[in-house]
């Protein structure tokens, strides 16, 4: 029987390697950037054409290489950042396995041109599918000028399951920025099809982030620093009030490097409890320095995933940070940071304070069967105009007004709900309706309470108003394009660059849904006109939620745009709590609910109707 097992070629072993290591153009650009980090460059510019399936050229001033180093960089294997398998656990740069660039001109045409400060000459390589084509000398400025064509060209499985322009833009984006964010000595620039995005030059930590994410991210920032032998932890943290519901602004670094970690993002969560909603998520920007022997950075071919010893040290030391930070600006309860965190306790000095004693505000002329005793005002004519007028009574608890004649109000509510038993679709059976003409009662401003025949409906008002809203928008974004209402006075919307560009794609979208947005200065529009119902107070608050959908949503989201605005003008639009509705508004809300396709829930999924049973209370009075 012949041998089976073969040595692969390098190519086919190349081709393997670039799998993990070059997944997406995104990919690439990590690789090259790190490298030009590693050679000490101090300016570096990714250049990009067609989101970087055309070309990804990274241009930076570092020191370069020989005309060898250049040979051996693209062979497996080959690194200057280790020796010895004990490097591994003193790592101080990014790039080690000598994979990527062997990986990348594996899978591409790349085109490498390179000197070194005390040369003359350079290198220029050619390089197509693991195999030098063409190598000799060229005039070249000091650095090195990579250049990846036709990414994926041999691997054509590989380049189709590529995602739409705009997720793989927003991928390139993510990996710039964590190595941007961190290197802030370093000036970086980024630009695609000849648009510039990002020109970012060398900064402090916080105008980098400034730079970065446009200058209203100043005011949100809130400093953190903690020195303990183990690990500094210095960076920003934002205020609660500015909380997302969706991912993007949360960074981690570890000696000059990006890392997820879900066990300190728990610390971080856990540092904001009741200062945020539980399904908040805050911003947040922490650089760690920390004995590189602590760590271990080789547990994931991407190098994101990072090991800790000790983590439950390093998530108790990250939270009381976080805490003291939100604490300094009065944003805790304020605490006295002087003592260096120690817990004094002095059981001789023990004082045991008198318990609290509730007091309770009583009328000692009160008597149940005396209506004016009791406080509550009631017209004679109610008494007169009978049970038909009644059912339209509006009530309000915080008016303290409630119906004179309770047996007249609930009076005839037996035989309607016998002569009229429809059950309106999309509520079960256990939960009935609202009989026809019956009372609704307006409680505390935010719930209309109604008598059905199992016992007492709670209806959210706001909730059930998004609901009407969103029906109405859904249906008018799919048949008509919408005629914006103007403004005599144009709010302006400042932006970071990747949001502006975003606003730029879907523009036409956002004018088809009655936005006008005209460009004012740089990473800004100007809001000439919102869609109807929508005030311009809440016109940025909803285009910064399309934002940040757009950016957290893989592929093209055009298709669901209409129904991601309908749910933000709705939320917008919706009558706000503690809002006062008479008797007919009341009526009208309800009639338009149960017009709604779907009325037990917003579109987003959160309940609009309860039903307390009848069967619920009874025990309460045994």
């Amino acid at each position: 029987m012949s041998d089976i097992i073969q040595l692969l070629p390098d190519s086919v072993a190349n081709q393997i390697a670039a799998g993990e290591v070059v997944q997406r153009p995104a990919s690439v650009v990590k690789e090259l950037m790190e490298n030009a980090v590693d050679a000490g460059a101090k300016h570096i510019q990714v250049v990009l054409k067609n989101v970087g399936k055309a070309l990804i050229q990274v241009i930076d001033d570092g020191k370069g290489m020989s005309a060898l180093d250049a040979r051996m960089a693209f062979e497996r294997h080959a690194t200057s950042k280790i020796s010895s398998a004990q490097d591994l656990f003193h790592l101080q740069t990014l790039g080690f396995r000598g994979e990527a660039l062997p990986s990348i001109a594996s899978v591409a045409e790349v085109e490498l041109k390179t000197r070194q400060e005390e040369n003359e000459l350079g290198t220029f390589l050619f390089i197509t599918a693991s195999e030098v084509k063409q190598q000799e000398v060229v005039n070249t400025p000091k650095g090195t000028n990579i250049c990846v064509k036709n990414l994926f060209f041999n691997i054509p499985a590989r380049r189709k399951f590529l995602k739409s322009d705009n997720t793989e833009l927003r991928n390139i984006i993510n990996e710039f920025l964590r190595v941007a964010l961190t290197h802030t000595d370093i000036a970086f620039s980024l630009s695609n099809n000849g648009n510039e995005i990002y020109n970012l030059p060398v900064s402090g930590i916080r105008q980098r982030l400034v730079n970065v994410f446009g200058k209203n991210i100043n005011t949100k920032l809130i400093s953190i620093e903690c020195v303990t032998e183990l690990v500094t932890i210095k960076g920003f943290v934002c205020h609660p009030q500015h909380a997302k519901k969706t991912y993007g602004e949360q960074y981690f670094f570890v000696n000059n490097r990006f890392m997820k970690h879900h066990f300190f993002h728990k610390a971080i969560q856990e540092a904001y409890t009741g200062l945020i909603s539980g399904d908040a998520i805050p911003s947040y920007f922490i650089y760690f320095t920390v004995n590189p022997s602590l760590i271990d950075v080789n547990i994931h071919p991407t190098k994101t995933e990072i090991k800790f010893q000790n983590e439950t040290d390093f998530f108790q030391i990250l939270m009381a940070g976080v805490k003291e930070a939100l604490g300094k600006f009065n944003i805790t309860p304020p605490l006295d940071f002087d003592t260096e965190g120690a817990i004094e306790y002095h059981p001789e000095q023990t004082v045991h304070p008198s318990p609290y004693i509730p007091k309770v505000n009583y009328n000692p002329n009160y008597n149940p069967f005396n209506y004016r005793s009791a406080g509550i005002s009631i017209e004679e004519s109610d008494f007169e105009k009978g049970s038909s007028s009644n059912r339209n009574t509006s009530v309000s608890f915080n008016t303290e007004k409630v119906p004179a004649n309770w047996e007249t109000l609930f009076k005839g509510l037996e035989e309607e709900k016998q002569a009229e038993q429809a059950v309106l679709p999309g509520l079960e059976e256990t939960a009935p309706i609202a009989e026809p003409k019956a009372s609704f009662i307006q409680m505390k401003g935010r719930y209309i309470v109604t008598p059905v025949h199992s016992g007492l409906m709670f209806i959210d008002q706001k909730r059930a108003h998004e609901r009407i809203l969103f029906e109405q928008y859904s249906h008018t974004l799919s048949t008509q394009k919408i005629a914006g209402q103007k403004s005599l006075f144009p709010e302006t919307l400042e932006l970071s660059a990747p949001d502006f560009s975003l606003i730029e794609e879907i523009r036409e979208d956002l004018e088809y849904l009655g936005f006008e947005l005209c460009k004012s200065g740089e990473n800004s529009f100007a809001i000439h006109a919102t869609p109807p119902d929508l005030s311009y107070s809440h016109a940025k608050e909803v285009l910064m939620q399309l934002i940040g959908y757009y950016k957290n949503t893989e592929g093209d989201i055009k298709n669901k745009m209409a129904e991601r605005v309908a749910l933000a003008l709705a939320k917008a639009a919706a009558i706000a709590y503690d809002t006062p509705l008479d008797s007919k508004e009341m009526n009208d809300l309800m009639d338009n609910l149960f017009a709604c396709q779907h009325h037990n829930y917003t579109a987003d999924g959160k309940t609009i109707i309860h039903i307390l049973n009848s069967d619920e209370v009874h025990p309460w009075f045994r």
